[in-house]
Protein backbone atom coordinates (compact mmCIF):
# COMPACT_ATOMS: atom_id res chain seq x y z
CA UNK A 1 0.00 0.00 0.00
CA UNK A 2 1.17 3.48 -0.78
CA UNK A 3 -0.28 6.94 -0.37
CA UNK A 4 1.32 7.87 -3.71
CA UNK A 5 0.89 6.22 -7.12
CA UNK A 6 4.55 6.95 -7.91
CA UNK A 7 5.69 3.84 -6.02
CA UNK A 8 3.54 1.53 -8.17
CA UNK A 9 4.66 -0.07 -11.44
CA UNK A 10 2.36 -2.02 -13.71
CA UNK A 11 -1.36 -2.38 -13.13
CA UNK A 12 -2.52 -0.10 -10.32
CA UNK A 13 -5.41 -0.51 -7.92
CA UNK A 14 -6.81 2.61 -6.25
CA UNK A 15 -8.85 2.16 -3.07
CA UNK A 16 -10.80 5.19 -1.86
CA UNK A 17 -12.84 5.45 1.32
CA UNK A 18 -15.05 8.46 2.00
CA UNK A 19 -17.97 9.50 4.12
CA UNK A 20 -20.84 11.61 2.85
CA UNK A 21 -22.48 14.34 4.85
CA UNK A 22 -25.86 13.28 6.23
CA UNK A 23 -28.43 13.18 3.44
CA UNK A 24 -25.85 13.74 0.66
CA UNK A 25 -24.70 10.18 -0.10
CA UNK A 26 -27.04 9.65 -3.06
CA UNK A 27 -25.83 12.84 -4.75
CA UNK A 28 -22.21 11.81 -4.25
CA UNK A 29 -22.86 8.29 -5.54
CA UNK A 30 -24.54 9.67 -8.69
CA UNK A 31 -21.42 11.74 -9.45
CA UNK A 32 -19.24 8.68 -8.84
CA UNK A 33 -21.32 6.60 -11.23
CA UNK A 34 -20.68 9.19 -13.96
CA UNK A 35 -16.95 8.75 -13.34
CA UNK A 36 -17.45 4.97 -13.53
CA UNK A 37 -19.00 5.40 -16.97
CA UNK A 38 -15.99 7.38 -18.13
CA UNK A 39 -13.36 5.00 -16.71
CA UNK A 40 -15.06 1.98 -18.26
CA UNK A 41 -15.47 3.60 -21.70
CA UNK A 42 -13.22 4.46 -24.61
CA UNK A 43 -12.88 7.94 -23.09
CA UNK A 44 -10.28 6.45 -20.73
CA UNK A 45 -8.53 3.68 -22.67
CA UNK A 46 -6.25 2.75 -19.76
CA UNK A 47 -9.14 2.49 -17.31
CA UNK A 48 -10.14 -1.08 -16.50
CA UNK A 49 -12.86 -0.88 -13.87
CA UNK A 50 -14.39 1.47 -11.32
CA UNK A 51 -16.55 -0.04 -8.59
CA UNK A 52 -18.65 1.88 -6.10
CA UNK A 53 -19.92 0.36 -2.84
CA UNK A 54 -22.09 2.07 -0.24
CA UNK A 55 -23.47 1.41 3.21
CA UNK A 56 -25.41 4.36 4.61
CA UNK A 57 -23.03 7.36 4.42
CA UNK A 58 -19.85 5.27 3.90
CA UNK A 59 -18.64 4.94 0.32
CA UNK A 60 -15.83 2.76 -1.00
CA UNK A 61 -14.24 2.83 -4.44
CA UNK A 62 -12.13 0.14 -6.07
CA UNK A 63 -10.51 1.37 -9.26
CA UNK A 64 -8.23 -0.45 -11.71
CA UNK A 65 -5.97 1.13 -14.32
CA UNK A 66 -3.32 -0.25 -16.69
CA UNK A 67 -0.66 1.89 -14.98
CA UNK A 68 -0.23 4.94 -12.80
CA UNK A 69 0.22 6.95 -16.02
CA UNK A 70 -3.54 6.60 -16.56
CA UNK A 71 -4.29 8.66 -13.45
CA UNK A 72 -3.26 11.97 -15.06
CA UNK A 73 -5.70 11.72 -17.97
CA UNK A 74 -8.35 10.32 -15.59
CA UNK A 75 -8.15 13.34 -13.30
CA UNK A 76 -8.37 15.67 -16.32
CA UNK A 77 -11.78 14.41 -17.48
CA UNK A 78 -14.81 16.65 -17.13
CA UNK A 79 -16.65 14.05 -15.03
CA UNK A 80 -13.74 13.90 -12.57
CA UNK A 81 -13.67 17.69 -12.31
CA UNK A 82 -17.42 17.68 -11.65
CA UNK A 83 -16.92 14.97 -9.02
CA UNK A 84 -14.42 17.25 -7.27
CA UNK A 85 -17.08 19.97 -7.03
CA UNK A 86 -19.81 17.60 -5.84
CA UNK A 87 -17.40 15.95 -3.43
CA UNK A 88 -16.46 19.28 -1.85
CA UNK A 89 -20.15 19.88 -1.12
CA UNK A 90 -21.21 16.35 -0.19
CA UNK A 91 -18.24 14.69 1.52
CA UNK A 92 -17.69 14.76 5.25
CA UNK A 93 -13.93 15.34 5.36
CA UNK A 94 -11.22 14.28 2.95
CA UNK A 95 -11.26 10.87 1.30
CA UNK A 96 -8.64 8.27 2.18
CA UNK A 97 -6.86 7.27 -1.04
CA UNK A 98 -4.47 4.30 -1.17
CA UNK A 99 -2.62 2.74 -4.08
CA UNK A 100 -1.70 -0.92 -4.58
CA UNK A 101 0.12 -2.94 -7.19
CA UNK A 102 -1.78 -5.97 -8.41
CA UNK A 103 0.03 -9.26 -7.84
CA UNK A 104 -0.38 -12.75 -9.28
CA UNK A 105 -1.24 -11.66 -12.80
Amino acid sequence: MSSSPDAISGKIIVHVRMKAKPGRADELVQALLKVKGSVESEAEPDGISFRVAQFEDEILLFEEYQSSAALGPHSSTEVFKELQKVGAECRDGDPQVLFYQEVGV
